[in-house]
């Protein structure tokens, strides 16, 4: 059991996996896992899409911030989302992490305690 707002997580998940959608081509694969410790829940949003190159990673979560505005562009994306995604987590005393490598995928991590 979580602690929290049902329809801000509910928007926290919707967004990684949107943008899972919109950044991983054709054929690809985009996996949602729901895990947990004995201290936390841990849920992870992975894909096989375009990638982050790492000098990008550390911006991602700043608001307005788009990995090549051109791409952003094409898919509608203000620079929003993953700022959300950020705040929900640490509204709920979650954190987020990312893990990404150019043209290989995408894992986006967040970890929220358990009540």
């Amino acid at each position: 059991m979580i602690l929290g707002d049902e329809v801000q997580l509910y928007r926290m998940v919707t967004n990684l996996i949107t943008n899972a959608i919109h950044y991983t081509p054709p054929g690809g694969l985009i996996l949602a896992i729901l895990d947990c410790t004995d201290k936390e829940a841990v849920i992870q949003v992975q894909d096989t899409g375009v990638g982050i190159a790492p000098a990008e990673q550390t911006r991602i979560f700043d608001r307005f911030y788009r990995v090549q505005s051109d791409r952003s562009r094409a898919t509608g994306g203000a620079g929003l989302g993953l700022s959300i995604v950020s705040a929900i987590a640490h509204a709920h005393q979650g954190s987020i992490q990312v893990q990404s490598e150019l043209g290989k995928g995408s894992t986006f991590t967040i970890r929220l305690p358990l009540k």
